[in-house]
């Protein structure tokens, strides 16, 4: 007897039909019943997995796979590098003006990121939108001190809290604005003077630029980084201390033009130095994503 094949099943599209998007996790229609786990979720997920970039060209999924993981958990915090105001540090003229002499700034990123994870992580943890609700917060701070790295930790957040409720962007040109005084104190010369005193375009007598350089970089070494390590070990051991309640901290977009590359490439290896940081807090995880083609700095 002869063997039917089957035919394959066909398929009829109407003028109004409509399927597929422009970029495939924006088809929310279609997302839940067409996705495909291979392990990769659940790795995701687990914050005890330290492996947390996702890396894939354009179209391989990254960013569904981000959609998919926002709505299994409930606690996913999304930071967009555009809304950051990275571009304040950028056009700094004195960062600028000592990045450019060969002041390594890479600690002060480094603080940056720390600083903006720990707060995020805390102002939605207990709910800081509003002055009132800041205040509350506060009074509440006593209840976790255990130790002296809880008190340091406590005392950084007294220092800079006042604006917890404000947005990001507040909090960076404060802690940059601050850190810009600073080096000018310790050189003696404002921002707008620095360019009169010293042309960048002209060749710096040696001794000059090497007393600027020294002055500049004793001030980004001081940065408050061991504080920052106190609270990270402060939301470990007394905040997020619930498995059932784990944080995503997901940043997307990374290779996108949020501020010039030159900038660019180190705040993202420094961003990748503050995840393996963070890998010490049990029930949080950050989670980044870029294009295999690469924003990786060299």
């Amino acid at each position: 007897m002869a063997k039917v094949k089957n035919k394959p099943e066909t398929f009829r599209f109407k003028h109004l039909d409509a399927i597929g998007a422009s970029a495939a996790e924006d088809d929310v229609d279609f997302l839940q019943s067409c996705f495909v786990d291979d392990g990769y979720l659940a790795r995701l997920g687990n914050t005890q997995d330290a492996k947390s970039i996702i890396l894939g060209r354009t179209g391989a999924g990254k960013t569904a796979l981000l959609k998919k993981l926002y709505n299994d958990e409930e606690r996913i915090i999304e930071i967009q590098p555009e809304s950051l105001a990275l571009a304040y540090i950028s056009n700094s003229t004195i960062l600028n003006f000592i990045s450019d002499l060969g002041v390594n700034l890479d600690i002060f990123f480094r603080l940056l990121w720390r600083h903006i994870f720990t707060v995020e992580i805390l102002r939605h943890h207990f709910s800081i939108s509003s002055k009132n609700q800041n205040s509350f917060f506060f009074q509440r701070l006593p209840d976790f001190l255990k130790n002296k790295s809880h008190k340091r930790a406590i005392e950084y957040l007294r220092r800079w809290g006042e604006k917890f409720w404000e947005e990001t962007e507040y909090r960076i040109k404060e802690i940059t604005t601050k850190l810009e005084k600073e080096i000018e104190s310790s050189l003696g010369l404002k921002a707008t003077e620095l360019n009169l005193s010293i042309n960048p375009s002209k060749k710096v007598a040696e001794e000059q630029k090497q007393e600027i350089i020294q002055r500049a970089q004793t001030i980004i070494n001081k940065v408050q980084i061991r504080e920052l390590s106190d609270v990270i070990k402060l939301i470990d051991e007394e905040v997020l201390t619930d498995p059932q309640k784990k944080y995503y901290i997901i940043i997307d977009r990374l290779d996108e033009d949020w501020v010039e590359d030159r900038v660019r490439y180190r705040l993202i290896r420094s961003l990748i130095d503050t995840i393996r940081d963070f890998n010490l807090i049990s029930n949080a995880k950050i989670i980044r994503v870029t294009v295999k083609s690469g924003v990786w700095p060299s």
